[in-house]
């Protein structure tokens, strides 16, 4: 098999042709000769007539089991993509509850223990933007810092997406 490497999605290759495998003694696939004993996928259309019943393979692994804390769900990063994105749908006031100074400062804390000192330091301003809302001497909302909360929340968004990508290359390259 021939296929590209998708950077966006780790461990995850692309197919682009295939052919039979080299030296397996038996036919694993039956492609017309003009195709040459290959096939573009993006071209060529395969059907079940091009794989034979019993083609050799390895046989399937069972999938690793992921330690705990290599749950995406559990990632530091997590606590800010789930910020940004309540930032996003659910406004400024719905962004600023999660991240209130006592839960702020925890999970600032778990992003620096995993080494993203940049991404505690933006979700920790992102709150505190999101929670600063100034008022006037009756209570009411006064010269509200719009573009301050956008640019907060836009750097934040940006430091994610890379550090996520970087991420994502790193493992390619191991």
């Amino acid at each position: 098999m021939l296929g590209r490497v998708d950077p966006d999605r780790v461990t995850t290759l692309r197919p682009l042709a295939v052919g039979p495998v080299p030296g397996a003694g038996a036919a694993t696939l039956r492609l017309p000769d003009e195709w040459r004993d290959r096939a573009d996928l993006g071209y060529d259309r395969l059907c079940d007539a091009h794989f034979t019943a019993a083609a050799p393979g390895p046989a399937p692994s069972p999938p690793p089991l992921a330690a705990a804390d290599a749950s995406p769900v559990d990632s530091p990063l997590r606590r800010v993509r789930d910020l940004v994105e309540l930032a996003v749908t659910g406004g400024r006031r719905a962004a600023a509850e999660p991240a209130r100074d006592g839960d702020r400062g925890a999970h600032a804390a778990v992003l620096r223990r995993g080494g993203f000192a940049t991404g505690a330091d933006l979700y920790a301003a992102l709150g505190a933007v999101a929670a600063r809302r100034p008022r006037d001497a009756f209570g009411r909302p006064a010269g509200d810092d719009l573009d301050r909360y956008a640019a907060q929340w836009l750097a934040t968004a940006v430091y994610l997406n890379g550090t996520e990508a970087a991420l994502r290359r790193g493992l390619w390259n191991r």
